[in-house]
């Protein structure tokens, strides 16, 4: 946890490929000179809170009226780039001619689900009504989409294919893609936004973690929620009470960190913030300075060279799949390592580290090579009977040389006090088994690439013990 009043769990896979990705030189946004003068970039809190006071307090423009609304803003905002008279809409990538209210072809998106923490609208409801997070949508999509949390899916779920426009979109049938895609409903759902958008929400609701944080409105005195990004669904379900609530929780974090280096902010995006920022008074600092998203959210506040570890650089093995925890006595607890085709593992350990103490509770000796399974990688899995199940308990991966190649943990994060890993932090993979989960299930990395980065770990599915993962692609 990096600050006191937030409980974010299971916090973050990241995909490490540079924040010197997202700084973007050509068309930068309009910038008000002097409108970041007071914000201090020391460290995680103090970027918080000194960012806070500057987009805090808005003005507000009701969701639906005869006078200016959100219809009239969203309408500039979402314009198509290929075609002023047309929008372009979140989910599906259609242009579509401008309606503004009460049309039937696209309607408008919260992508933080209002039904987590805000649902009744009224004049003193100011996220209800925030353009940054206001997208226009395709009607189907945006009811497909529902209150499902924004998380990773795979090639099981539903596809939802995009549009060809302005050379993006288009294309269907394999998972990403150019589609989206979803699966169940609520706060255990999920729906994975397509390449070319993902930054988007997640910088849309990286701005409302940091602009809601409780307390009244500045200029009217209306009382405001605190808006909380977690990993943690039961915290998304509390917030589903039909009633506006002190504090709303919206997910998935660790996913919208990842989705944020995926996609980088472009021109269209800018615009955007330009757009809102002319009505509301306030803009998206993360629109405009993405290097913030890891200092206030990791408190990683160094150069942009300098990403958050996860795990192993290109070439070097890593954990990608574990099994600890099932309905009824434990069964099967395995590790699963992936890596370069012909790595030999001799000398190699794991080691299981106790999430309440820090102290090394078991080591499993490994052997043997990683055979091949696709594209010069592979995968080698090994038992590991007593695998602990948490909470925040840790997996040491050692070299023959003794040095940590990935320390990972689950249902929280632990720093090891002793063995190879002592002193050393453990990154939360973000996802869990419960006493609930089948025998045959566990947790996996799911991506494309050869690197551990290029991976991010899924809730439990069917388990592929020695094979390549459930949507998994090298």
């Amino acid at each position: 946890m990096i600050f006191p009043r937030r409980t974010i769990t299971a916090l973050v896979a990241w995909v490490a490929i540079g924040f010197s990705a997202c700084v973007i030189p050509e068309a930068k946004a309009q910038i008000p000179a002097g409108y970041y003068d007071t914000v201090d970039t020391t460290s995680g809190p103090s970027l918080r809170l000194t960012l806070h006071d500057v987009i805090d307090d808005h003005k507000r423009f009701p969701y639906s009226s005869t006078a200016k609304d959100t219809w009239d803003i969203l309408d500039e905002a979402d314009e198509d780039p290929g075609d002023s008279n047309n929008i372009l809409d979140l989910y599906k990538n259609t242009s579509i001619p401008k309606e503004g209210r009460g049309n039937d072809f696209y309607n408008r998106e919260h992508s933080w689900p209002k039904s987590y923490g805000f649902p009744n609208d009224n004049s003193r409801n100011y996220p209800y009504t925030d353009c940054h997070h206001l997208f226009l949508c395709d009607s189907r999509y945006n009811s497909s989409r529902s209150n499902n949390p924004y998380r990773m899916c795979d090639a099981t779920c539903t596809e939802k294919p995009t549009a060809l426009n302005n050379g993006k979109g288009g294309g269907t049938g394999i998972h990403p893609g150019n589609s989206n895609w979803r699966r169940g409903s609520g706060s255990s759902g999920a729906w994975e936004t397509w390449m070319d958008r993902r930054g988007d929400v997640a910088r849309a609701l990286f701005y409302l973690d940091v602009r809601y944080e409780g307390g009244t409105h500045g200029g009217t005195g209306a009382a405001e929620p605190d808006l909380i990004l977690t990993n943690d669904e039961v915290l998304i379900e509390n917030s589903k009470t039909g009633n506006n609530e002190d504090t709303g929780h919206m997910g998935m974090l660790s996913v919208l960190l990842i989705w944020h280096e995926q996609d980088p902010p472009d021109d269209k995006e800018r615009r955007r913030n330009d757009v809102i920022f002319a009505n509301q008074g306030n803009r998206n600092p993360f629109i405009d300075h993405p290097e913030w998203v890891a200092c206030v959210f990791l408190n990683d506040c160094g150069t942009p060279v300098d990403p958050p570890d996860n795990g192993p650089p290109p070439g070097e093995p890593w954990i990608n799949e574990i099994h600890y925890d099932n309905k009824g006595g434990d069964k099967g607890e395995f590790v699963e390592i992936a890596g370069p085709t012909g790595t030999t593992l001799d000398g190699w350990r794991l080691h299981g580290y106790n999430g309440a103490n820090g102290e090394l509770y078991k080591s499993v000796k490994l052997s043997g090579s990683i055979t091949e399974i696709e594209n010069g990688m592979g995968v080698k899995a090994f038992n590991f009977k007593g695998l602990q199940n948490g909470p925040s308990d840790g997996i040491a991966l050692v070299d023959a040389d003794g040095s940590v190649v990935e320390f990972v943990s689950y249902e929280g994060v632990m720093t090891a006090l002793e063995g190879p890993a002592v002193g050393r932090t453990s990154t939360d993979i973000g996802v869990k088994e419960t006493n609930n989960t089948p025998r045959n299930q566990s947790l996996q990395r799911v991506g494309s690439g050869k690197s551990a980065s290029d991976h991010a770990w899924q809730e439990p599915m069917k388990n592929t013990k020695g094979k390549k993962n459930t949507g998994q692609s090298f």
